[in-house]
């Protein structure tokens, strides 16, 4: 229809920008693994052995938390 308009010229393969990322960056395997450790630092006890009824009873916490907030943020996520 338009011949001397020139024509749109195909993006090549390599040229995609990566992914920006929402929120929280990817993180390397070492900073994965430092987090485990605290995270469990924070489950043992003064002989440094994992302390389970400490980890039970913040699991409990958890889902009572759960049941408590989950009306709340279902009602904006309504399908």
């Amino acid at each position: 229809m338009f011949p001397n308009r020139p024509r749109n010229q195909q993006p090549r393969q390599g040229s995609r920008r990566p992914p920006t990322w929402i929120g929280r960056p990817p993180q390397n395997p070492q900073q994965q693994s430092s987090v485990t450790a605290n995270l469990l630092s924070s489950f043992r006890d003064q002989d440094g052995q994992l302390d389970f009824n400490k980890m039970t009873e913040v699991a409990s916490q958890v889902g009572r938390l759960y049941g408590q907030v989950s009306p709340l943020i279902t009602t904006f996520f309504k399908k």
